[in-house]
């Protein structure tokens, strides 16, 4: 649909879309899948069509203000391009007010004489909340944003802590100071490191530590947990807030790598020479304890002057840092050795 009435067909097969006119697009919404014929070319040389079928109408609820105009309750659309209001009878408007957003599902099609007729499903609020936006923006592209009752079941099985039998079968790095380095507004901690100084032969070079959650231990395979994150894909991430892929007490608990609080994570143990080349390396499922929650600003802030403020307050990890820095040199020479591109 377009904002001013008419629409397209976009094909199938890629060709130039087909014009159809406001008077076609009365019996279809935006988004309807159709079949559709060429009636006509213009003088461009552009298609034109009639609509001969719907073959699919999406499911996802419209969303806009509830209106109430000369008596009747209809709801305008906040997404323009579908092209007319919707007709809402007065026992279907879920006791909202007038004003109000609302999430609209259609009971009736439009047709070429008859306007659409749908009920209130869902009373988001004011147009003026704060966060209305999101709400708007998280049903219009339609991120699921609800996990199911099984998910959230499954989640609440969970333990709040690590239990011994989690433990088996991995190595205890829980000495190992490892760090998360993550932005000021990070809510959740996926990966932490170390380095210190090694031999790597009879030359100089680093042990470098990378350890990220161990998320495959909790969700497992076709279970309700993996089948909503999947169907998810990743986080969303609005200015606001987060519509996570995991329900939070795995995304903001157990899998992420919050500080001083073990951990189960899978960790990848390298040696480094000193030209930035990995020497060697072993992966293994271990235990950690992130030794600090740090953020880039204050990283940044100690590497510049290590007898400040912020390193002072960090004294214990200041060396690693360092360590972690020479380390980040020496790679990012052997990567522009590479031909790594940098981008703007």
């Amino acid at each position: 649909g377009h904002r001013d009435g008419h629409g397209f067909v976009i094909r199938d097969d890629r060709e130039a879309d087909i014009y159809l006119s406001p008077q076609e697009m009365r019996a279809v919404l935006h988004r309807d899948r159709i079949r559709a014929r060429i009636i006509r070319y213009d003088r461009k040389g552009r298609p034109e069509g009639r609509v001969l079928e719907i073959l699919e109408r999406k499911k996802a609820p419209i969303i806009g203000r509830l209106l109430h105009e000369s008596g009747v309750w209809v709801v305008a659309p906040e997404d323009k391009r579908y092209g007319q209001d919707i007709l809402i009878p007065k026992n279907a408007t879920a006791k909202a007010q007038a004003g109000q957003v609302v999430a609209v599902e259609l009971t009736e099609p439009p047709s070429l004489y008859s306007q659409p007729v749908g009920r209130v499903t869902e009373v988001l609020g004011e147009i003026d909340d704060p966060g209305m936006e999101i709400e708007i923006a998280v049903r219009k592209y339609e991120v699921p944003h609800q996990f199911s009752a099984e998910t959230a079941a499954q989640a609440a099985k969970l333990p709040e802590k690590l239990r011994a039998a989690d433990r088996k079968q991995r190595f205890d790095l829980t000495d190992v100071p490892l760090v998360t380095i993550d932005g000021e507004d990070a809510r959740d901690f996926d990966d932490a490191v170390y380095c210190e100084p090694a031999k790597v032969g009879r030359a100089k070079g680093w042990r470098l530590v990378v350890a990220i959650a161990d998320v495959s231990h909790y969700v497992k395979p076709d279970e309700p947990l993996d089948a909503d994150a999947y169907e998810r894909a990743t986080s969303v991430y609005f200015p606001r807030r987060v519509i996570p892929m995991l329900p939070e007490k795995l995304s903001n608990g157990l899998c992420s790598l919050n500080p001083e609080e073990d951990r189960l994570a899978m960790v990848c143990d390298m040696l480094i020479t000193a030209k930035g080349e990995i020497h060697a390396y072993q992966f293994f499922p271990a235990v950690i304890c992130s030794h600090a929650r740090l953020t880039y600003t204050e990283v940044a802030a100690i590497l510049a002057n290590t007898r400040g403020p912020e390193a002072t307050r960090r004294k214990d990890v200041v060396p690693h840092l360092l360590n972690l820095h020479e380390v980040y040199r020496a790679l990012l020479r052997e990567r522009g050795q590479r031909g790594g591109v940098d981008f703007e």
